[in-house]
């Protein structure tokens, strides 16, 4: 516990030592005391009984053991005065321990020819010590008065021949050797930068020109160029008049972080294509996101700018877009092309209650028109609607191949049009969607997943269940989009998947569907010939749809009895079936589904698509 008067500002913090905490107890207790080095990167034996950290405390970082149990021979009378041994005598520090379960592995990073590099040592708790104790280095003993492994450096110079001089640098006691130079002298190891030439060597008539050297010793020219001047005057221009450095404002600087141009496909309105842009500054605190799809003009494209300020715990964003759509729809007499716009921009900001939990909410203006191309007598329909929404948001899943394996998400959602600009398209709705995932045999799961949507107010949010994500080879039980108005472009909400049916099988202003499924791989690697392609990971999955889309209470009937006096469902959808999963260029996900009425099974819907599971 600390004392009443403890003050952090007089507490000396520079330098870092060891501690363990007993859960149960709260007893904290030190495991060591060594000044002027830090010691961190603690990995325990799997008995718990010995412990590896790095430290400085030579003034490189090497690897030591240590007992954190007191026992008779030890001779101690706590943990910190249990001697630590030094297992590694590296030059280069080493730092990032990690240890395998069974304490037989140990793995950290070195510098390595000018890059970090990983490093194993096997069974870490067996070696021998290194030393009783490291050689201290030459800033490390000035600091502590200790031996160091290297005298005070001495610098000589001796004369070899007549104009050549060469430096000697004094090495370790345990290094020395007696050798002899030209004038056979004994004299320690030297280390000689030149040109040497021994006494039985030949002389050569051809001299060498050394009047571009520089030897250590001699006085050196000052550079009085211009370069070094204004080097100089840049350098004093950082600190004050103490010598301190100057403290300047954060400059705003963006750089790129990612630009890419990607192709998608859309189950409603077919293929698409997307740039994206990525700014951010050096400190991650603002980032620009400017998204494009041009084609022809700006009026038939795709396009929108967002900045989101990062900086606080809250985060906030502000965007502008314009989405342009091309649907034929067909009436009584023939189809016609449409071009769906919307366009506005949207306020929204971020707050996290904790890890896994935040708020999210945004405000809306929205500006929405559809025109019929192909019949400009048309009038065109044109909707404004002012959109607050709120989201309570909880994630903390984690994901494997193509979804989440193990963990909980949900989130609940309420918005709605507040009727300003019109009050008879003022709606309100309440969306949400839970999932939990049960992992089991390391690689397989089951999902869960519970979804449901209520829309009120005079221009209610519409719904439709039926079919799946990206389905490519698409089917409408409607003919064709159920686009009604402009509304419906900016608010019809796809619940998905409900496979066995097609898209649109059922619409309302409510619905709740279920999603039960088992994911398990069934093929790890797959090698075909005699073209050499690698398939891996093709996962398998067993599903169960259940869901339903209505609009009146009073009429939902999810059972009744057929003509032969059976119950069988009638506004209650189930679909089940099977699937497969495999990533080739894309994910590709291929469906093989039922619909069940209680009664039989229909004929097999095979379900072709793209992406991740939900």
């Amino acid at each position: 516990m600390l004392p009443e008067n403890f003050a952090m500002y007089n507490h000396n913090y520079k330098n870092m030592d060891l501690y363990y905490i007993e859960p149960e107890t709260k007893k904290v207790e030190r495991i060591t005391d060594w000044e002027l080095s830090d010691e961190n990167s603690v990995v325990i034996s799997p008995d718990g009984e010995q412990i590896l950290f790095t430290s400085d405390y030579n003034g490189i970082t090497n690897i030591y053991k240590k007992s954190i149990v007191l026992d008779e021979n030890s001779g101690a009378g706590s943990i910190t005065e249990i001697k630590a041994e030094p297992v590694t005598n590296s030059l280069n520090g080493l730092n990032q321990l990690s240890l395998s379960a069974d304490g037989k592995k140990l793995v950290f990073t070195s510098l390595f020819k000018s890059g970090y590099n990983i490093f194993l040592m096997n069974n870490p708790f067996d070696m021998e010590p290194v030393a009783e104790t490291l050689k201290f280095t030459n800033y490390m003993a000035s600091l502590t008065n200790k031996d160091t492994a290297f005298s005070e450096p001495l610098t000589e110079f001796t004369e070899v021949g007549d104009s050549v001089k060469f430096e000697r640098i004094r090495l370790a006691d345990n290094d020395k050797q007696k050798i002899s130079v030209s004038d056979s002298t004994e004299i320690s190891t030297n280390i000689f930068t030149g040109q040497y030439k021994s006494k039985d060597e030949e002389s050569d008539s051809t001299k060498v020109d050394v009047s571009n050297y520089v030897f250590g010793g001699q006085d050196l020219q000052k550079d009085t160029s211009n370069k070094l001047i204004d080097r100089n005057k840049i350098f004093q221009e950082n600190l004050d008049e103490d010598g301190n450095y100057l403290v300047n404002n954060y400059k705003i600087n963006f750089s790129p972080d990612l630009i890419y141009a990607n192709a998608g496909y859309s189950s409603l309105y077919g293929l698409l294509g997307t740039t994206v842009l990525s700014f951010s500054d050096v400190l991650g605190g603002h980032r620009i996101i400017g998204i494009t799809s041009l084609q022809i003009d700006l009026k038939n494209s795709d396009y929108g700018l967002a900045y989101y300020y990062l900086r606080k715990r809250i985060n906030y964003g502000i965007e502008g877009f314009h989405t342009a759509r091309f649907v034929y729809l067909t009436n009584q007499i023939r189809s016609e092309l449409y071009r769906y716009r919307n366009y506005g921009g949207v306020i929204s900001a971020s707050y996290p209650l904790s890890r896994f939990y935040r708020l999210d909410g945004s405000f809306s203006l929205l500006n929405v028109s559809s025109e019929n191309l192909d019949n400009l007598s048309v009038p065109t329909d044109k909707s404004t609607f002012l959109i607050p929404s709120l989201s309570f948001v909880h994630d903390n899943t984690m994901f494997g191949y193509t979804s989440p394996i193990e963990g909980t998400r949900y989130k609940l959602t309420a918005f709605g049009d507040i009727g300003l600009n019109n009050s008879r398209q003022a709606f309100y709705s309440l969306v949400w969607d839970y999932r939990t995932y049960f992992r089991f045999w390391y690689d397989n799961s089951f999902a869960f997943r519970l979804s449901g949507g209520y829309s009120g107010g005079g221009n209610p949010q519409r719904f439709f269940i039926g079919g799946t994500e990206s389905w490519i080879n698409r089917s409408f039980a409607t003919g064709n989009i159920p686009l009604e108005s402009p509304s419906d472009f900016a608010f019809l909400t796809p619940a998905l998947p409900l496979r066995g049916y097609d898209y649109a099988e059922q619409i309302g202003t409510r619905y709740s569907l279920l999603n039960l499924e088992l994911r398990m791989p069934i093929i790890r690697y797959l090698l075909t010939g005699p073209l050499p392609l690698l398939f891996s990971n093709i996962l398998g999955t067993v599903f169960l749809d259940v869901g339903s889309a209505w609009s009146d209470d009073n009429k939902l009937q999810l059972f009744h009895k057929d003509e032969s006096g059976s119950t069988v469902t009638k506004d209650l959808l189930i679909g089940t079936g099977y699937g497969f999963r495999m990533y080739f260029i894309f994910l590709w996900k291929l469906d093989i589904a039922w619909s069940y009425d209680l009664d039989r099974f229909s004929a097999p819907r095979y379900y072709f698509s793209l992406g991740l599971d939900f």
